[in-house]
């Protein structure tokens, strides 16, 4: 993943927000087929884990702009391994209890997934920091009200 795909996906899934989610103006701004075939991959990720989520009444509040933004600080590798691609969607915190959020969900393998290494101080680094701006954004809306 080059820096300019993963700004063009970025761009692309912050576009959607505002934007009814039509594939063929997707396609156009992917600007290759290989982008476009990521982005609904990821984009149907989150949905499904979101639905996941909500089927279990947990929070289910992960855009795909945040998953990205996720996947980029990880390099689109393992979270806890950073050795190998990542393939699946991981909840830090089980689903149940901490939900599909930007704050509990990061990129795993599936063998560190099954091994639950959850003692890494980059990844509680991260989703601390995570943690941290959106209460602070929280504040900062609340202000603004």
């Amino acid at each position: 993943m080059t820096l300019e795909d993963a700004r063009t996906l970025l761009e692309v899934a912050e576009w959607t927000l505002s934007h009814r989610k039509r594939r063929s103006t997707i396609r156009q701004l992917a600007r290759t087929e290989e982008n476009y075939l990521l982005f609904i991959q990821e984009l149907e990720r989150v949905e499904s884990e979101c639905f996941r989520a909500h089927s279990l009444r947990a929070e289910a509040t992960l855009t795909l702009v945040e998953w990205l933004k996720t996947l980029h600080y990880f390099h689109w590798y393992c979270a806890y391994c950073q050795i190998k691609p990542f393939q699946i969607m991981s909840h830090y915190v089980p689903l149940p209890q901490g939900g599909t959020t930007a704050t509990n969900c990061i990129p795993a393998c599936y063998h560190c997934r099954r091994c639950r290494q959850k003692e890494d101080e980059y990844i509680r680094a991260y989703l601390a920091q995570l943690y941290t701006d959106s209460t602070c954004s929280n504040a900062l809306h609340m202000l603004h009200l």
